[in-house]
C-alpha cells in the first residue's frame, strides 16, 4: 500500500460501493470488505484498472461476533495502518417487531452497533498513536426520531449518532487529532429499501439522492471536521422543522409514512 489507506465496511454496493470509489479517485489505496466475495472482486477489479490504486479484499460477516476479529486479524497480518475508516455497513427490516424472531434483531443490532463499535475501537489506539486518522460512520435521518415499522434499524441508528458524537468530542478534549463525523443520509437509491421491504414509503420523488451525492457531502463534512452532516435539501429542512413539532405528533406521522401496506390490508 503506497497511498493513504481507506477501510469501507459494507462496500459490495450502494453508499459503501460509492465511497470506495470516491477515496480511490482520491488516490487512497482501499480495504474492502462485505460478505459478497463476487461483488467485492468485481468493484476491486474496476477501481484498479481505473484509478491505479491498490485494492484488498476481504470478506466479513459482522453478523458473526468474531467477525471484526478477523477482519482486525487480517489488517495486522498484512501490516496496515488504516487512515480512513468507513463504518458503512448495516441492514435494517420494515415489519411490526413480533414479525421477526429475537434473533432477527439481535442480527441487525450486531451488524449496525456491535461490530461499528468493535471495530472503531480496534481501529482507533492506531491513530491515536499517530495523532492523525479520520472515521466516517454512516448513520441515518432516521437518527434523528423514532421510526415505526423500522423501530429497531432507527434506534441503531440513534446509537451511531449519540456514539459518534461523544466519540469526537472525547478526541477533541484530549488533544487527539483525530476526526470523527456522523453522516446521516435520508432516502437515498440503493438497494437498502429493498433488502428492508420498504419500497413502497411515499418519499417524494425530488428527497431521493443518489449514492455518489451522499459520499461527497459526507466526505466533504470529514475534510471540514463538521460533527454531523445531513446531505440534501430536503433532509436538512425536514429534520429542522421537526423541532417545531411535539416529538409524539413526530413519531406518529413518521409511523404513519413508514406503515407496510400489508399491515393495513390486514387491518381493512
Amino acid at each position: 500500500m503506497k497511498n493513504k489507506l481507506a477501510l469501507i465496511t459494507g462496500a459490495s454496493s450502494g453508499i459503501g460501493a460509492s465511497f470506495a470509489k470516491e477515496l480511490a479517485a482520491q488516490k487512497h489505496d482501499l480495504f474492502i470488505t462485505a460478505r459478497r466475495l463476487d461483488r467485492l472482486e468485481s468493484l476491486k477489479k474496476e477501481i484498479e484498472q481505473k484509478y491505479n490504486v491498490l485494492v484488498h479484499v476481504f470478506t466479513a460477516d459482522l453478523i458473526d461476533p468474531d467477525g471484526v476479529k478477523q477482519l482486525l486479524e487480517e489488517l495486522n497480518k498484512q501490516h496496515m495502518k488504516v487512515d480512513v475508516l468507513i463504518n458503512n455497513a448495516g441492514f435494517g427490516a420494515r415489519v411490526f417487531i413480533l414479525e421477526k424472531q429475537p434473533d432477527d434483531w439481535d442480527n441487525i443490532i450486531r451488524v449496525n452497533v456491535n461490530s461499528l463499535v468493535a471495530l472503531t475501537m480496534g481501529i482507533l489506539p492506531s491513530m491515536v498513536e499517530r495523532q492523525s486518522g479520520k472515521i466516517l460512520n454512516v448513520s441515518s435521518t432516521g437518527a434523528f426520531q423514532p421510526v415505526p415499522w423500522l423501530t429497531v434499524y432507527a434506534a441503531t441508528k440513534s446509537f451511531i449518532l449519540s456514539f459518534s458524537e461523544g466519540l469526537a468530542v472525547e478526541l477533541k478534549d484530549k488533544n487527539i487529532n483525530v476526526q470523527v463525523t456522523c453522516l446521516c443520509p435520508g432516502p437515498t437509491r440503493t438497494e437498502f429499501h429493498s433488502l428492508a421491504e420498504a419500497d413502497d414509503i411515499g418519499f417524494p420523488n425530488f428527497a431521493w439522492m443518489e449514492s455518489d451525492q451522499v459520499v461527497r457531502a459526507g466526505l466533504n463534512a470529514l475534510e471540514k471536521r463538521e460533527r454531523v452532516c445531513i446531505p440534501g435539501v430536503y433532509n436538512k429542512l425536514t429534520l429542522y422543522s421537526q423541532r417545531l413539532v411535539p416529538r409524539n405528533i413526530v413519531t406518529h406521522l413518521v409511523g404513519n409514512m413508514h406503515k407496510p401496506k400489508s399491515f393495513l390490508a390486514k387491518k381493512q
